[in-house]
């Protein structure tokens, strides 16, 4: 859908901060382009009892990615095009690849829903860099765990971060992505996501009754958008929770973190424009379920709100219905990981209104079993 920016009314804090300058420590080919650094790797799904974490692996491997991207176009006339989608296990947004000979990841996206299509190179240590205020794009939230790897595509810094193998996911890795876009003309071209891969479980490997609990970590980038103004972009990360019904084949999950520092165009908001200033708390919860023939779980939240300064917001994200307004919905989609379903990932999205605002929250969580 087409939108008009009427103006930039938010005022805009002072251009530092994280990432202020931005530190290029290689490149990779335009998206598009044939990369041909690493073979086409194979896929590997099936975990086996000797191996400790996902990227323990002797040969090259493919994870599918269960991502939740978006994606904005600004036009110098300052009419806009959002897109966003949350895939599903089945049908990822992509895959992440790996070759522990060479230490090369590859980032596929090809999510023709959120317009998001990357097909990037990182050499890892080449390309990877420090998690500090003058290595990555001021947007990316830096985050204790992560390994943050930073090239160009094309002439476009583009920074991808992932959660190295703990305690917390051996068997799934939490990633996010930033590419971001201003041309001097007043058009910008802003990419985010969050991505989960990992080495699944198989149905013979995820247990058919008992119950577990799973502690972790989620990371959104959420869009929001009050009246005809000018969309803001935030990240979001903290923890999460999910309770596990093996029998029955349901769970439950529930958020809790804070909201980061927002920004328009690569330039960041003030607080004080914001209905949803930094620092604001974030909780979700909603319920999920599989069937016996696959390990894929797919549901919807029950509740989702902001606080701040001691005030909850509810996010009211009711579906089309007769005698309101509102046009939201809501979804979790996810599986196990690891033997024995050790692990537990997925992602969400949130697409509803706090009042006099529209909000779109796109994420991905993983945990590991307690």
């Amino acid at each position: 859908m087409r939108a008009v920016i009427i103006a930039l009314s938010l005022p805009l804090a002072a251009c530092g901060g994280a990432g202020g300058n931005v530190s290029s420590i290689g490149s990779s080919a335009p998206s598009g382009a044939v990369i041909s650094l690493t073979p086409t790797p194979t896929p590997t799904q099936t975990p086996n009892s000797t191996q400790t974490n996902l990227f323990d692996v002797s040969t090259a491997t493919k994870f599918d990615a269960v991502g939740a991207v978006h994606s904005l176009a600004v036009n110098a006339d300052g009419s806009s095009l959002y897109q966003g989608n949350a895939s599903t296990v089945e049908a990822p947004s992509g895959t992440i690849s790996y070759d522990p000979r060479d230490g090369v990841f590859v980032m596929t996206i090809a999510d023709s829903k959120a317009n998001v299509s990357r097909n990037i190179t990182f050499q890892d240590p080449g390309h990877r860099t420090t998690a500090d205020a003058n290595n990555v794009e001021r947007q990316v939230p830096l985050l204790a765990g992560f390994n943050y790897l930073h090239v160009l595509d094309g002439t476009v810094p583009l920074t991808f971060f992932y959660k190295r193998p703990n305690s917390s996911g051996s068997f799934v890795s939490l990633a996010g992505f930033e590419r971001s876009q201003a041309s001097e003309d007043g058009s910008s071209l802003a990419e985010q996501g969050v991505l989960v891969f990992g080495t699944r479980s198989t149905t013979t490997q995820t247990p058919t009754k008992g119950a577990a609990h799973f502690d972790g970590q989620f990371l959104a980038t959420m869009i929001a958008q009050q009246g005809n103004s000018a969309r803001v972009q935030q990240w979001l990360e903290g923890i999460s929770a999910v309770e596990v019904d093996f029998a029955k084949r349901t769970l439950s999950l529930s958020l809790s973190g804070k909201v980061g520092p927002a920004f328009v165009q690569n330039k960041p908001v003030a607080d004080s424009a914001l209905s949803v200033p930094s620092g604001s708390s974030f909780t979700a919860a909603g319920s999920a379920g599989w069937t016996s023939a696959s390990t894929a779980f797919s549901g919807k939240f029950a509740s989702a709100a902001f606080s701040s300064n001691g005030t909850a917001t509810p996010i009211d994200f009711t579906s089309v219905s007769a005698g309101t307004a509102t046009a939201g919905a809501s979804s979790i989609d996810g599986t196990f990981y690891g033997p024995d379903a050790k692990n537990v990932g997925g992602n969400f999205r949130i697409v509803g209104g706090i009042p006099n605002q529209r909000i779109d929250i796109l994420g991905g969580f993983i945990g590991v079993k307690k």
